[in-house]
């Protein structure tokens, strides 16, 4: 196994995604997102609260496009809470 050195990368680094993004893309990301935590053991109220969370970059993005109705919408579909 390699040597760690200094200089290698320990952290995540994010890529800005362009901001014309359709809203499809938007739909299937924030599912996938919302999926992915579910499977994770996140309640339904703790990824609501990552959407909202500017540190947590790639849901807020989708957040602040498409609005709260938008995300809430889908966290209760992937979690199956009657509307």
């Amino acid at each position: 196994m390699k040597q760690l050195e200094s200089d290698d990368p320990f952290e995540l680094v994010a890529v800005p995604r362009a901001e014309d993004i359709d809203l499809a893309t938007d739909s299937e990301t924030a599912r996938c997102l919302i999926e992915e935590y579910a499977l994770s053991g996140f309640a339904a109220t703790e990824v609501a609260d990552l959407f909202t969370t500017a540190q947590y970059s790639m849901p807020h993005a989708i957040y602040q496009r498409r609005g709260p109705d938008f995300v809430v919408s889908l966290i209760k579909e992937v979690f199956g809470i009657n509307r």
